[in-house]
């Protein structure tokens, strides 16, 4: 039971998140774009705009945008739901058969959250670099396989160890927060639900950045 509820969570992830994202990520890409050939212009092209791509955008920009749209999208339902379902008595049955809620409600939405994370990122870091491209091609004329290639070696191993080690630290305090401040609300605070979603966005954002900070300092 626990690994389908974890397997539809992720599904649902994807379902609710991949078309926000994939717009914030095209979004992003043209911007970059404008701003290295309007205010940048008089800084070297293509080659330069792909080393900062992935050193600035991927590592420090598009983790925060997924942490946001997946708040957005899914932490934020998410909290609200299980305050509703703690708030109406519906853990109850579950504690008089002996099975703790943590266990089957929250372990499996931040296992899931962790699990999808990582593809999250894939679509706004593709999208990015897809709108990066279409900006670059109404400004100059590149081939694709070369701006493909000033990406590919703009990356450096201890980037891609330093973003697995984000996504980590991301996923999993965006999902404790949210379930955390879910699981404080009272049984038949109805009233509160508004008020403890707000703070399990707030919570979960900020951790969640702060994580992504913190391992930018110690380890960029």
């Amino acid at each position: 039971m626990v690994r389908r509820l974890m397997l539809a969570q992720v599904l649902e992830i994807f379902w609710r998140s991949f078309l926000l994202l994939s717009i914030f990520g095209l979004m992003m890409g043209v911007l970059w774009t404008v701003i290295w050939f309007g205010v940048l212009e008089n800084v070297p092209g293509p080659t330069m705009l792909s080393g900062l791509l992935i050193t600035v955008h991927l590592q420090e920009i598009t983790p925060i945008l997924a942490t946001m749209a997946l708040i957005m999208t899914y932490g934020g339902p998410m909290a609200l739901e299980v305050s509703l379902s703690k708030c109406s008595g519906e853990f109850r049955p579950l504690v008089l058969m002996g099975i703790p809620p943590e266990h089957v409600l929250a372990f499996p939405r931040i296992i899931a959250l962790i699990l999808a994370f990582p593809g999250l990122m894939l679509i706004i870091n593709l999208a990015s670099m897809l709108g990066a491209f279409w900006g670059i091609t109404q400004a100059i004329d590149l081939p694709l396989v070369e701006y493909a290639s000033d990406l590919f070696l703009a990356m450096e191993p201890y980037m891609m160890f330093m973003l697995l080690v984000k996504i980590l630290l991301i996923s999993s305090a965006l999902g404790f927060f949210c379930l955390y401040n879910a699981f404080q609300i009272p049984v038949g605070a109805f009233r509160r639900l508004t008020g403890l979603t707000r703070r399990a966005m707030t919570e979960a954002f900020f951790y969640a950045t702060l994580a992504g900070v913190l391992v930018t300092v110690f380890y960029g």
